[in-house]
């Protein structure tokens, strides 16, 4: 169980100065798959998102929607070789110093134990079991190389988990002109971003040998762990390992139409 009291009270102190009004308000309980608790989220701040964090662990929603998949797929992450990219605190607790984690980000961070370049991985091929790249590929500007460096160091039966920012129902990835200066795609797409992806990802991801399904989580899952409406692009080298998930009913899978 992820987590602890100094977060707790570091997150809800946080959430009470930015929004103290949140605490007047009607909330339900939630769910949080990162730490396994149940309780009041937080607010971040005024003009976000209601009940964004969870205040035991200080996940956000596009934390839990992975946490919640793992926790359906049933795997024990403790014994496989997972490779996180730009790791998230939650996840990090959990695996760190377990033999087979490497969390790995482009410079040494407190939350990494290793320094990895998604476009250059330092591991051999088929290095690892579960690949974590969360909200990182925006930031890459040749993100079909990492794409096919993920698929390199995977083996054969492993699976992979990416998201990045994807608006509801929008299908085509945009990619601003080699000559649009940086500060004009960054108002368009977000900090640092270099595109606006689409649910074309799917495709990308395929083009670079990595068989991929959408995950979507239903209304249910959303409100119970207060998830976003974005996609997890969930790959394997072997399409025969989608067949093999049992996901239960909050969670489906499908391929791009």
């Amino acid at each position: 169980m992820a987590g602890g009291r100094g977060i707790w009270v570091k997150e809800w102190l946080r959430g009470t100065i930015r929004d103290p009004k949140q605490h007047l308000q009607v909330r339900k309980s939630r769910y949080c798959p990162c730490c396994q608790r149940t309780g009041k989220f937080v607010s971040a701040k005024k003009t976000g998102p209601v009940e964004f964090r969870c205040p035991w662990c200080a996940s956000r929603p596009r934390d839990r929607q992975i946490a919640l998949l793992f926790e359906r797929m049933d795997l024990d992450l403790e014994s496989l070789r997972v490779l996180h990219f730009a790791p998230e605190w939650w996840l990090f607790r959990r695996l760190n110093g377990t033999p087979g984690y490497v969390g790995g980000d482009i410079i040494q961070r407190r939350n990494a134990n290793a320094v990895v370049d998604a476009t250059a991985i330092s591991f051999a091929d088929q290095s690892f079991d579960v690949l974590v790249c969360n909200h990182v590929l925006e930031h890459i500007p040749d993100d079909r190389l990492a794409m096919r460096e993920c698929a390199r160091v995977m083996t054969d039966d492993a699976i992979a988990i990416f998201t990045v920012p994807t608006e509801p129902g929008v299908v085509d990835t945009w990619e601003p002109p080699a000559d649009m200066p940086v500060q004009q795609v960054e108002e368009i797409c977000g900090w640092d971003h270099k595109r606006k992806y689409g649910y074309d990802m799917a495709i990308r991801l395929a083009e670079q040998g990595l068989h991929t399904r959408i995950v979507e989580m239903n209304d249910e899952a959303r409100a119970q762990c207060r998830l976003f409406e974005e996609p997890i692009f969930l790959s394997a080298r072997d399409p025969a390992k989608f067949d093999r998930l049992d996901l239960g009913s909050q969670i489906s899978l499908r391929e791009l139409a």
